[in-house]
């Protein structure tokens, strides 16, 4: 019972630490505050070097999930929204793809959850789907890539492209709730 209490009591002088989001209201009068805040976390994993192929940012940190995350719209008033990320294959030990005079293809893609193509050119949309009071309910977003077949030689050590994602602006009258997207994005890389 007694560590009941102290879990509640932590969990309640956190919330107020931390404060929420949103928070309190606009002060209006002197020495009044208002504050908003978020839970902030730092971590990382460490992984080994080696010849196979991943899909690193531009920092060169390993992706384990390409997430872009739109926030929170509302609906007939937020703008188009528009979210970048670098993409770039390479091996996990930074050498070079090849050892002599090998060329390659290599090739970037994006599929829905059901296999279906999300073209790079925006022609293919990827379909939200809304959860909770928007169960039902769809929201279009469109991914751009750069997904020709780009000529790799056995010298380079990383093909790039840029991944956008865009959300136009939500109409007003929208049912509100979470929309989510999922898929892949792929990589391939063919000695010719």
């Amino acid at each position: 019972m007694f560590m009941k209490k102290s879990l509640l009591a932590m969990i309640i002088l956190s919330t107020a630490a931390f404060g929420a989001n949103p928070g309190g209201k606009v002060p209006t009068a002197g020495q009044e505050k208002g504050e908003v805040g978020v839970p902030m976390e730092v971590r990382v994993t460490v992984l080994p070097q080696g010849p196979q192929l991943v899909l690193l940012d531009e920092n060169d940190v390993l992706i384990n999930k390409l997430t872009f995350d739109h926030g929170s719209m509302v609906a007939g008033l937020s703008k188009k929204s528009t979210l970048e990320k670098e993409v770039r294959l390479a091996r996990a030990d930074g050498k070079a793809f090849g050892s002599n005079a090998e060329t390659y293809k290599a090739k970037f893609e994006a599929k829905d959850l059901n296999g279906n193509a999300i073209a790079g050119d925006g022609s293919k949309n990827l379909t939200l789907n809304g959860h909770g009071a928007a169960s039902g309910k769809t929201v279009d977003s469109t991914l751009n890539y750069r997904n020709d077949e780009i000529a790799v030689t056995a010298k380079d050590k990383m093909v790039m492209t840029k991944v956008t994602s865009i959300i136009d602006a939500i109409p007003a009258g929208k049912e509100p709730g979470l929309y989510v997207g999922s898929g892949t994005f792929n990589a391939t890389l063919t000695m010719d």
